[in-house]
C-alpha cells in the first residue's frame, strides 16, 4: 500500500492550527470475568473481548501459538465438516462428468416435447445412447447430486422400457438410501411413474426388441416386474419408519398407487393438474419443478398417457399391496397410527391406506384402520347397532386442527352409510352452528353436507341460524358450508328455498330489500355494512358480542397469521384497492351466486335482483374478472328461463361497444353472442356498425368484429344473414332461378352428350373408302399449316 494512503493512528490535526493533538487513551473498566478462550467458547478472542466490554487484545505472534502446551486445544476450526455421508451417500460426482451433464441438459431443453422423424430421430437416439454410456456406473451419484438429479429426471422420459430397466437395475439394492435422500427421492418418483407404463406393457406381453437378443451367458436384465419385487422386498422391513420421513413417504405412496390396477397416476408435466398429485409431490416440490421448467416429455416426441387408459398390473404384483398394508397393520400400534394421522407427512399415507381398505372390503371389520382412527366406533356398532356413540377426544382434536381435518374429511367421504351416520350424530349434530364458522372445521362440515338428505339439511340450517343468524359466516368469509348447501340443494332438487332464507339471514337482509341480495352477496358484506360503505357513514356497531367459549382463539390466530403470510407472499399480485364508496366483487360471493343460478326454484329471485341494479353496476360486473362469470352462468345454465336471458341481454343493448373494447367485457359479449338467436345477433351487430373504424383499432374488439362480420352486414345484409345466422332470404329461390335460367340442366346435358356420341359412332360405321381418303388429305393439310 502507498505510504500516503496509510492511516495514521493516535494523532490528528485540528482544522484551526497545525498542532498535533494527542488522542487520550480510552478509559478501561475492569471486569472480573475469565478471559475468553477459543477452546471453550469457539469464538475469536477479539470478538469475545468485544462482547465482554474489554479492549481488543493485540495479535499474538506466531511463535506463541507454537509454544502452546500440547494438552490444550487449538483455535476453533471454522471449515465445514465432511458432508459425504449425509448429502452424498454414494460419493461426490466428478466435476468433468457434472459439466458434461450440464451440456446435456441444455440439449434436452431444446428437444423436449418436439416430434421427430427420419434422420433427426436417429440423431437423437444416438445422443441418448452416448448419454447412457457416460451415465454408466454413475447412476447413484447422479441421482443424489443437487445439480444432476434434475437432469436425470429430464432424461428418464426419453428412455424406452429397456432403458428404464437398465437404470432400475443399476440402483441395485440401494433403494432405501435413495428414497431417504432429498434429491434421490424425486428421481425415484419419476422412475416409478414411468415404470408403471412398462408394467402395463409387460402385463400384456409386450416386450422391447432387446428382450429377445439377450445373451444368457452374460446375464439377463431383470424384468420390470422382478425389479418391483426386489424394491418391495428391500423396503418392506423398514416401511413403518420410511412412512414418517418427509422424503421417503411420497415415493412409497406412489408405489402403492402403482400396485393398484386402473388407478390414475400423477403426470410428470409441471403444468399438470390432477387429484392424486397432492398425495405424491408437495407444493414445494412442484414449485421447484416449475422453476426449473421440467416438462416431463420425451425428446423423441413419444408421449405416454398414464391417466386416460386403463392400466394393468402383472398378476405377481397385485397382491403385494395387500401384503404391505397387512404388514403395516401388524407392525404399527394404535397409538402410532393416531400419531401418524395428525402428522404432516403421515396423514396423507393414512388417507391412502383408508382408500385401499375400502377397496378390499375390510372397513367394517374389528381392528381395521377405520376402527383404529374412529377409536373403536366400528367395534361398538358391531356389538350394539342401536347404541348412540359418544364423541372421543382423538376425533374431536382432528376436527379442530389444520392437518387432522383432511383425515376427518377422508373418513366422512369413504365411510359406509352406517358409519357416516354415527360420525355425524356424535361429532356434528348440536355443534354445527359453531363448527360452520371454525377456521378448520368448516371444511369438514362442508364435506359432510355433500352426503346429507333433506331432513338433515333443514336441521343444519336451523343450527346455523341459531348462532347469531349466521352473520358470522359472512363477516369472517367462511362460506364453505354455505357453498356446500347450495351445491347439495341443486343435486337433490330440494331445500332450495330453505337455503335462500339462510343466505338472507346471514346477510341480515330485510324483507323489503330483496333487490339488494346480489350486490350484498357479491361483495360478501352484510346489508348494514354494505349500506354504510355505499353511503360513506361509519360501520354499524355490533348488537351483541359472541360468547368467548364459542371462539377458538388459537385457531383464529393461526388462520389470521396464515392470511397475513399469504398476503405478504402475493404482494406482487395484490388485488386492486377499492375507492371510497366502491365495493369490489368477492370471489366467494360470486361462487355462491353462480351456484344459486342452477337452483330452479329460486334463480328467478336472483336474476330479478341482478336486473334491478343500476346499469353502471352491471357494466362494472361485466368488466370484472370475478363477477363476469355470473353472466356466463346466466346465459349457459339450462335452468334459466329464456325470458330472463333476454332481459339481461336487453340491458346491455346500448353499451355493447363499451363491453367489446374491454378485456373481460369482450369475453362476456362472446358468451352472449353464442346464446343469442338470429334476430338478437343482428340487433347487436347493428348497434356496433357505426363504430366499425374505432373497433378495428381496439386490441380486443377487432376479434369480435371479424367474428360478427360487421362489414358484410353493412354492405350485403342478405349474405350476412345466410353466412352468420344461417337464414336465407325469402326471395333467394327466385334469384337462383333467374341466374340458372340460361344454363342447361346437368341431366339434359348428359342426355345430349350421349346422343352426340351415338351419332358419331353411326357416321364412322357408314364411312366408305372415299370418305377415309378425304379425311387423310384434310389431316395432312392441317399438319402443314
Amino acid at each position: 500500500m502507498p505510504k500516503e494512503q496509510i492511516r495514521k493512528r493516535g494523532k490528528r490535526r485540528t482544522k484551526g492550527d497545525g498542532e498535533i493533538v494527542e488522542v487520550p487513551p480510552m478509559g478501561m473498566t475492569e471486569i472480573h470475568e475469565p478471559e475468553p478462550s477459543s477452546s471453550s467458547t469457539g469464538l475469536h478472542p477479539s470478538r469475545a473481548a468485544l462482547l465482554a466490554g474489554r479492549p481488543i487484545p493485540p495479535p499474538q505472534p506466531q511463535g506463541d501459538q507454537d509454544s502452546a502446551p500440547q494438552g490444550e486445544e487449538g483455535a476453533a476450526n471454522w471449515t465445514r465438516g465432511d458432508r459425504t455421508d449425509s448429502e452424498f451417500p454414494f460419493g461426490v460426482l466428478d466435476p468433468d462428468v457434472k459439466a458434461y451433464f450440464r451440456n446435456v441438459e441444455e440439449q434436452i431443453k431444446d428437444w423436449e416435447g418436439i416430434d421427430t422423424a427420419g434422420e433427426e430421430r436417429e440423431d437423437r437416439q444416438l445422443f441418448l445412447t452416448s448419454v447412457l454410456s457416460e451415465l454408466r456406473s454413475h447412476e447413484l451419484q447422479t441421482s443424489t447430486d443437487p445439480e444432476t438429479s434434475i437432469i436425470l429426471e429430464r432424461l428418464l422420459p426419453s428412455l424406452n422400457d429397456w432403458g428404464r430397466r437398465v437404470i432400475g437395475d443399476a440402483f441395485g439394492e440401494k433403494w432405501e438410501e435413495l428414497i431417504r435422500h432429498r434429491f434421490g427421492s424425486h428421481v425415484v418418483q419419476t422412475w416409478l411413474t414411468l415404470a408403471a407404463t412398462t408394467l402395463d406393457r409387460e402385463a400384456k406381453n409386450v416386450w422391447p426388441p432387446q428382450q429377445s437378443k439377450q445373451d444368457s451367458s452374460k446375464g439377463l436384465l431383470p424384468k420390470m416386474t422382478e425389479l418391483f419385487q426386489t424394491i418391495i422386498e428391500t423396503l418392506l422391513p423398514s416401511f413403518p419408519q420410511l412412512l414418517s420421513s418427509p422424503h421417503s413417504a411420497p415415493p412409497l405412496r406412489l408405489l402403492l398407487l402403482i400396485l393398484t390396477p386402473n388407478r390414475s397416476l400423477p403426470a410428470l408435466g409441471s403444468d399438470s393438474e390432477d387429484n392424486t398429485g397432492g398425495l405424491i409431490r408437495s407444493k414445494r416440490s412442484n414449485k421447484f419443478r416449475n422453476n426449473q421448467g421440467v416438462k416431463g416429455k420425451s425428446i423423441l416426441g413419444d408421449e405416454e398417457k398414464t391417466k386416460t387408459h386403463k392400466r394393468d398390473v402383472p398378476s405377481p404384483l397385485i397382491e403385494l399391496r395387500t401384503v404391505i398394508r397387512k404388514s403395516l397393520m401388524e407392525k404399527l400400534g394404535h397409538v402410532e397410527w393416531k400419531a401418524m394421522g395428525v402428522d404432516n407427512v403421515g396423514s396423507a399415507t393414512v388417507q391412502l391406506l383408508l382408500e385401499f381398505e375400502l377397496e378390499d372390503g375390510e372397513v367394517e371389520k374389528e381392528g381395521s384402520l377405520f376402527d383404529i382412527i374412529t377409536e373403536g366406533l366400528i367395534s361398538q356398532l358391531k356389538k350394539s347397532p342401536e347404541s348412540i356413540p359418544e364423541a372421543q377426544p382423538y376425533l374431536s382434536t382432528l376436527l379442530l386442527t389444520q392437518t387432522g381435518t383432511r383425515l376427518f374429511e377422508s373418513l366422512l367421504t369413504l365411510s359406509p352409510p352406517s358409519i357416516f351416520n354415527a360420525l355425524w350424530k356424535a361429532y356434528f349434530v348440536g355443534k354445527l352452528g359453531k363448527l360452520a364458522g371454525h377456521p378448520y372445521a368448516n371444511f369438514v362440515v362442508a364435506k359432510g353436507v355433500s352426503r346429507l338428505d333433506k331432513a338433515r339439511i333443514e336441521d343444519l340450517v336451523g343450527e346455523v341460524k341459531g348462532n347469531s343468524g349466521g352473520r358470522g359466516l359472512i363477516k369472517a368469509a367462511r362460506t364453505s358450508v354455505l357453498q356446500a348447501l347450495v351445491d347439495r340443494s341443486v343435486v337433490l332438487g330440494q331445500c332450495q328455498k330453505t337455503v335462500l332464507e339462510l343466505l338472507c339471514s346471514c346477510l341480515e337482509l330485510p324483507e323489503d330489500q330483496k333487490t339488494d341480495f346480489v350486490p350484498c352477496l357479491m361483495a360478501l358484506k352484510t346489508y348494514p355494512m354494505y349500506q354504510s360503505i355505499i353511503s360513506g357513514s361509519s360501520a354499524p356497531e355490533e348488537d351483541e358480542a359472541p360468547p368467548p367459549e364459542s371462539v377458538d382463539k388459537k385457531a383464529e390466530g393461526a388462520a389470521a397469521a396464515y392470511a397475513r403470510r399469504s398476503a405478504w407472499e402475493n404482494r406482487r399480485t395484490a388485488k386492486p384497492q377499492a375507492a371510497d364508496g366502491e365495493i369490489l366483487p368477492n370471489m366467494q360471493g360470486c361462487l355462491l351466486l353462480q351456484g344459486m343460478i342452477g337452483m330452479t326454484d329460486v334463480n328467478e329471485a336472483i336474476i330479478e335482483s341482478l336486473i334491478a341494479q343500476p346499469l353502471p353496476t352491471l357494466i362494472t360486473y361485466a368488466k370484472s374478472p370475478i363477477s363476469s362469470h355470473l353472466y356466463d352462468k346466466v346465459f349457459t345454465s339450462p335452468s334459466v328461463a329464456p325470458k330472463y336471458r333476454r332481459k339481461v341481454l336487453m340491458l346491455f343493448m346500448t353499451h355493447f361497444k363499451e363491453l367489446v373494447e374491454d378485456r373481460i367485457g369482450s369475453r362476456v359479449v362472446d358468451t352472449i353472442w353464442d346464446k343469442a338467436d338470429g334476430y338478437m345477433k343482428e340487433k347487436i351487430a347493428r348497434t356496433l356498425i357505426p363504430h366499425i373504424v374505432v373497433l378495428g383499432q381496439s386490441q380486443y374488439a377487432k376479434y369480435f368484429m371479424k367474428r360478427a362480420e360487421l362489414s358484410l352486414l353493412s354492405r350485403r345484409p342478405d349474405e350476412w344473414r345466410e353466412k352468420v345466422v344461417g337464414v336465407k332470404h325469402h326471395f333467394a329461390h327466385q334469384k337462383s332461378t333467374n341466374t340458372n335460367s340460361n344454363q342447361v340442366p346437368m341431366d339434359s346435358r348428359d342426355g345430349d352428350d350421349e346422343k352426340i356420341k351415338e351419332k358419331k359412332r353411326k357416321k364412322e360405321e357408314n364411312k366408305d373408302e372415299i370418305d377415309n381418303l378425304f379425311e387423310s388429305i384434310e389431316k395432312k393439310k392441317k399438319k402443314k399449316e
